[in-house]
């Protein structure tokens, strides 16, 4: 009975993940946290000729999700993000660009513009990795 009892929870141990996975979100969680702190913010359309503003995976490391770049009105000023597939890609393309992310979120072009510094910091609670420790805890979105 000992030996069953022990084959059980050893099957049971080796079951579990040691590794801790990093949460990733959408776009439409992100949009959320960001409307729920900033409700003015937009989405800023790209005009026909105007396409280099395009936010393109070809200028972004591995692990960027195509299609995903969007360039967002944050109280005037704009905020290019861009989804990876893991948190770890985001990570290392923030540190690479020496820019700041949240999760599997890139946020380029925000450590010379205090407005997007304070926002991303504020919202996401973002991290430039080559500025700082590991993030803490993210914001709680409802799932609804």
């Amino acid at each position: 009975m000992k030996l069953l009892i022990s084959f059980i929870i050893l099957l049971g141990l080796s079951s579990c993940s040691c590794s801790k996975e990093e949460k990733t979100y959408s776009a439409s969680d992100m949009w959320k946290l960001a409307q729920k702190s900033e409700p003015n913010i937009e989405l800023v359309p790209i005009p026909a000729g105007m396409e280099h503003k395009r936010v393109l995976c070809q200028n972004y490391g591995p692990g960027c999700v195509e299609g995903s770049g969007k360039r967002i009105k944050v109280k005037r000023v704009e905020l290019i993000t861009i989804q990876f597939e893991t948190v770890e890609a985001a990570r290392a393309e923030a540190q690479r660009l020496n820019q700041y992310h949240f999760a599997n979120w890139l946020f380029d072009e925000v450590t010379e513009e205090p407005v997007l510094k304070y926002f991303v910091k504020k919202v996401f609670n973002a991290v430039n990795p080559n500025e700082s420790s590991p993030q803490s805890e993210p914001p709680s979105a409802s799932k609804e």
